[in-house]
């Protein structure tokens, strides 16, 4: 089975045994209930029959598994954790399955949580956390994303196993797992110089009342911009826009510096920019008509404001990558 179409069960056995060394018989042997099923035997009891284990756990589909089956999932984590750290195996066993579970490797897993209809992004959130909790040990860690992995696994259930780990951390040790704080370099200013060709684009999505209408229209980053405007013609140039619109109504660019810019080209009905942090209006241009005395100057915009152009028309700015 290719690692795509494999079960979270699936990716949970072949971590322990690629990067653990702990074999599919020794891990059914801490997973699987000993309660016996309608036919008398237990799960744990036919751990020395292969075709049993694969074709019903192993590889089992996800709608057939359940609680029936398995021991309760923390008591499975920590016999596990204590196995990768027994004297039989060196401590460098813990280090290479949790280096697995926490990189690349552990990604089979979203993969697999995601074909099972499963939203993966909170699963690898909470590993993730994991990972970054200062205040657990080494160990602690490392029993914390096994409870994690083997309830997700097994159940295949995220909600579920997320649960079951902030439950195990807060009567373990004592508190859940924090938000980590922000890395130290996301404090600091940014002083490497801007680079158009890799920096994120400026998208205007076009607003009706509350609903975004079409698809954005993306903006290059670069000095040259683009016109909006009922006959804006240039490359990139925005003209799905509302009848009040004049026909070069205003333009947009990107400086050398990474910091967008408005300007009003002398429209009829003027341009007012929303900011997107305090909902403050800014008159980037006044209708022709209360323009007497008016300076006319850039002004600096950012993703979630809004430009109002005339009465017509709203975009609400974005960043991103054009698809």
């Amino acid at each position: 089975m290719s690692p795509a179409a494999s079960t979270p069960v699936a990716v949970l056995f072949d971590i322990m045994k690629r990067h653990g060394g702990v074999s599919n018989r020794e891990l059914a042997t801490m997973i699987l209930s000993g309660r016996p099923l309608a036919d008398g035997h237990s799960p744990q009891s036919r751990v020395e029959d292969r075709t049993w284990l694969s074709r019903f756990v192993v590889h089992a589909p996800v709608a057939s598994l359940g609680d029936h089956l398995f021991c309760d999932y923390t008591a499975g984590a920590l016999r596990l954790a204590a196995r990768l750290s027994s004297a039989r195996r060196s401590s460098r066993g813990r280090s290479d399955v949790m280096a697995a579970v926490f990189g690349k490797e552990g990604r089979a897993m979203d993969r697999a949580l995601e074909a099972a209809g499963q939203d993966a992004t909170v699963y690898r959130n909470l590993m993730e956390r994991i990972r970054q909790e200062e205040s657990l040990s080494e160990t602690e860690r490392a029993e914390a994303a096994l409870v994690l992995m083997i309830t997700a696994a097994c159940t295949a259930d995220v909600g579920r196993a997320a649960t079951e780990t902030q439950g195990f951390a807060f009567s373990m040790f004592g508190s859940g797992l924090m938000t980590p704080p922000p890395a130290a370099d996301a404090l600091a200013p940014r002083q490497e110089a801007f680079d158009a060709a890799t920096a994120p684009w400026l998208g205007l999505l076009r607003l009706e009342g509350s609903l975004v209408v079409g698809e954005p229209h993306w903006v290059a980053p670069s000095e040259e911009g683009t016109q909006i405007g009922a006959l804006a013609l240039g490359e990139g140039a925005v003209s799905k826009v509302g009848p009040d619109v004049s026909g070069l109504h205003a333009r947009l660019w990107c400086d050398n510096a990474g910091r967008w810019w408005v300007e009003g080209l002398g429209s009829r009905n003027g341009t007012v920019l929303v900011s997107g942090l305090t909902g403050e209006e800014m008159t980037v241009e006044p209708p022709a008509a209360e323009r007497r005395k008016w300076q006319a100057a850039p002004v600096e915009v950012a993703p979630g404001d809004q430009l109002r152009l005339g009465e017509s028309t709203t975009f609400v700015l974005i960043e991103g990558l054009p698809g």
